[in-house]
């Protein structure tokens, strides 16, 4: 137990991990990277110490055999077959150990002389194990003057590309529209292209100098690209996932136990090695990507827990988790479901052998369909072709119909996963969201599917080849062939610009600090390609996958209900009511969101209406709920009283339980129910009861969430902060302004921890702050507040703000005035105090419109409520 220990974790490695987590977040992510910087050359130098041990454990085995002899016996054989893993350990021992290294290098710590220092030392120790032929090899120098500027040279190049990939306009006309998606096409195409030559380029370089530095080969080989590269499909900054392949001569020379074979297998593991380790130094390879094992290891929760938030994830190998590992040295690390190893350096005709369903499956990440797409990338060409011809034959010898049911299968896995209309219903603009499962994998997935299904197994093979050979075959229309096309230019062109934007790899939407809930909900697709390729891409998604659950070619057509639930997610709000005003016949899921959207355009009385007629219909208690405080938020726009809505609100309220009253249908309720005493009732003192009552209830849900509740937890926060704010409004109204003043400074503090927030409620917050110091004579703080608001929306435009502009302007005046005229004693509360003030030369001076009732409670709960 002591040693399986020392050889998994270590002590010293346990206690630099313990280290390293006191100076991270609760998410795993550094918080003083000079600190951490030094724990990780720390960890670094424990994995190169534990590399020198394997090798002196390898060193002393092969030192017993020798003594031994050769003869058979229990001893001998137990000590070769430990040799692998002995060999295996020492090679990820040196990959981790640069890795870790690497990016201690990158925080730029005061020591950083000293690490690389020792990073050099490592690429030494690896070229010494490897038994090169140039020694001196210099890791630095290579990687600095030849490589970094080829992939330099290829991110320029893809950036200006794109800079010329404009967006088409929202009001072209469908001919004029068709053109400029045609032209899209060809241009994301032919970027495409350029970008996977480029790329193979850079690799094929570095292929061809370990090659020089290892020696001769002792076969003739291959490297062959799989995924985005075979499909055409990378970017600049993706990983690299690769075989490599074996001339058979090897196997039908000498036994796979022989000498010979071994040796060579050994060569081109250590070539891997040295190819890894050159990757490993551009310093765009995230630690969790080698898994070390004190800090990413996925079958150990507490050892599972490092977020590296400061490397940029770029060039490097495919990630060592254990999903992964499509590289060369491959699946190393056996578990108790899956207690076997996958190497991917073999002969062509064992390598072959992966395609067979029965061992792509035990090997759990589609490996053998991954290899039915591959792209020559360096060595003998011959090797490659020989590879591609043999997957040809093994593909249409194995049985199609088990084939068949087997891609199916994962059809409809996929299907469940990616699901748009899922997405699109789902979808939480308080919420981050990973661009390559909504936008990337949405379309490309099911495109390749249908290649699969149809046997396209051309290698190299884009989703362009795909619907171009399916075309040939007749099984699309010319139409259907552009939508889809279209669709997955769109899908390259979004990954494209936003990892260019980042420069990294990163597939999560920005977090915005602000954002208003009446615009754009998802700015990063549409500032990529604009709200008319956002739109199309998602309804020709959605017929795409409509279409293959269906198990047919005909491309469906997008009813109003689903382009109203694309716009309404997209936030194009006006659409949605343009949608509407042409066919009113939709699901009542979508007059939900079209009552919504009227309210967001300011069309009370219509959403009124609209809302009143859906109260008549049968609805769900959610529905009903949502629809109450959309008809709620109206009528205090419009200053309205109905009390069959009052009545209806207090009913349900009555009707819920406790638990329900802890959960977001709980909380409409409430708030609605407050918004209409306070906004149309001016019952100041009855609202501040229910929303004391919501503060309660939110309070107590965000102490017992548990972690991964993310909807509830993110939703809960934003009723927090907008219930302190109705909280101060009610204080304000009733004359409490030191406690209105307390709360708002509560809900601010809040607000500063939130992952989001909407606008609007920031700037309500500071407005009513900044009137409540109005009118406690605080002056400065006053004027302190609103120029922070106006300064604010400077930055962070929102409707609400825009509306009240003038009115935060006149505010400022006003306290202006009131510092310079204190003798004067011209109070805004009272009507006498602004008419004596109105009748001066300061307002004169000011031009400020006489408005004796504008101080009055009822006056400013609408100013703070309008809009």
């Amino acid at each position: 137990m002591a040693d399986k220990l020392d050889d998994y974790l270590s002590n010293k490695e346990l206690s630099l991990a313990e280290d390293l987590r006191n100076c991270c977040d609760e998410k795993g992510a550094e918080i003083d990277i000079k600190e951490s910087a030094d724990i990780l050359h720390k960890l670094g130098l424990v994995y190169k110490e534990r590399s020198e041990k394997f090798q002196w454990r390898f060193t002393f085995a092969m030192a017993v055999i020798t003594l031994i002899g050769n003869s058979p016996s229990q001893i001998t054989a137990l000590i070769r077959n430990a040799l692998p893993a002995i060999l295996t350990n020492i090679r990820f021992a040196l990959i981790r150990s640069a890795a870790l290294m690497n990016a201690a290098v990158l925080r730029k710590p005061s020591n950083n002389n000293v690490i690389k220092n020792d990073l050099d030392k490592v690429h030494r120790y690896v070229l010494k194990l490897a038994k090169v032929q140039c020694d001196q090899f210099d890791v630095d120098a290579y990687v600095n003057e030849v490589v970094r500027e080829k992939i330099k040279s290829m991110r320029e190049e893809t950036k200006l590309a794109l800079d010329k990939l404009n967006h088409i306009p929202n009001d072209v006309s469908s001919e004029r529209a068709h053109e400029l998606e045609m032209d899209k096409i060809n241009r994301v195409k032919t970027l495409q292209d350029n970008i996977a030559t480029k790329y193979t380029d850079i690799m094929k370089s570095i292929s061809d100098k370990c090659m020089e530095i290892m020696g001769k080969p002792r076969c003739r080989y291959c490297v062959a690209g799989m995924g985005s590269l075979a499909r055409k499909e990378i970017t600049p900054y993706s990983d690299f996932e690769h075989v490599i392949l074996l001339d058979d001569e090897l196997l039908q020379n000498h036994d796979e136990s022989s000498d010979q074979y071994q040796s060579a297998l050994e060569y081109f593991r250590w070539f891997s090695v040295l190819f890894h380790i050159i990757l490993l130094r551009l310093g765009e390879t995230i630690i969790p990507a080698v898994s070390v094992p004190s800090l990413n290891n996925n079958q150990i929760k507490e050892h599972n827990w490092f977020y590296d938030a400061h490397t940029p994830s770029g060039i490097s190998f495919d990630g060592m988790v254990l999903h992964a590992c499509k590289f060369p040295l491959g699946r190393q690390a056996k578990t108790k479901n899956k207690p076997w190893t996958t190497e991917l350096i073999k002969p062509v005709t064992k390598m072959v052998e992966y395609l067979d369903a029965d061992v792509d499956l035990k090997n759990g990440y589609h490996l053998g369909d991954i290899l039915t797409k591959t792209s020559f990338v360096s060595g003998f060409k011959s090797v490659y072709d020989k590879f591609s011809r043999r997957v040809k034959k093994q593909i249409q010898s194995l049985s199609m119909p088990r084939q068949y049911q087997l891609i199916l299968k994962q059809l409809e896995e996929d299907l469940n996963n990616f699901d748009v209309g899922k997405l699109l219903l789902h979808f939480n603009p308080i919420k981050t969201f990973n661009i390559k499962r909504v936008v990337y994998r949405s379309s490309t997935l099911f495109i390749s599917a249908l290649g699969r299904l149809n046997s396209i197994y051309k290698s190299p093979c884009s989703c362009y080849d795909i619907i171009d050979k399916l075309a040939e075959k007749q099984k699309f229309d010319s139409e259907t062939a552009h939508k889809l096309a279209y669709s997955i230019s769109i899908a390259c062109e979004v990954r494209l610009k936003i990892y260019c934007l980042k420069r990294k790899q990163d597939d999560m939407s920005q977090k915005l600090l602000y954002f208003n809930i009446t615009a754009i909900l998802l700015p990063d697709l549409v500032a990529a390609v604009g709200e008319k390729s956002i739109f199309d891409y998602f309804k020709i998604t959605w017929s795409l996958q409509t279409m293959i659950s269906r198990n047919n070619y005909n491309m469906v057509d997008i009813g109003t209900d689903t382009n109203i639930i694309i716009l309404y997610r997209i936030g194009m709000f006006e659409k949605v009511v343009e949608e509407w005003n042409h066919n009113k016949d939709v699901s009542i899921v979508c007059k939900v969101f079209v009552v919504e959207a009227l309210r967001f355009t300011s069309r009370y009385e219509a959403a009124l209406s609209l809302g009143n007629t859906l109260l008549i219909q049968p609805l769900s208690v959610h529905a009903t709920i949502h629809v109450l405080f959309h008809i709620t938020n109206s009528l205090v726009a419009l200053g309205r009283r109905d009390d069959g809505v009052c009545k209806r609100l207090k009913n349900i309220l009555d009707r819920l339980s406790p638990n329900d009253l802890n959960d977001v249908d709980g909380w409409f309720v409430q708030e609605s129910y407050g918004r209409y005493l306070l906004n149309v009732d001016n019952d100041h003192e009855k609202a501040l009861g229910e929303f004391i009552k919501l503060h309660g209830s939110l309070l107590k849900c965000m102490q017992t969430i548990a972690g991964d509740e993310i909807k509830k937890k993110i939703g809960s926060k934003h009723f927090f902060f907008r219930n302190l704010n109705q909280i101060a409004i009610c204080l304000h109204l009733n004359g409490n302004n030191k406690q209105a003043i307390k709360k708002l400074k509560e809900a601010l503090k809040i607000f500063k921890q939130f992952e989001s927030v909407e606008i609007g409620l920031v700037q309500e917050a500071s407005l009513l702050l900044g009137v409540c110091y109005y009118a406690e004579k605080l002056y400065k703080k006053a004027i302190k507040v609103f120029e922070r608001a106006l300064l604010l929306h400077q930055r962070c435009p929102c409707k609400w703000m825009e509306q009240n502009l003038p009115k935060v302007n006149m505010a400022v005046k006003c306290c202006k005035t009131m510092l310079n005229e204190q003798d004067a004693l011209l109070l805004f509360s009272t009507d006498a105090g602004y008419r004596q003030f109105a009748a001066s030369d300061k307002f004169k001076q000011l031009y400020i419109p006489y408005n004796p009732a504008f101080i009055k409670a009822n006056i400013l709960r609408r100013w703070l409520n309008d809009g």
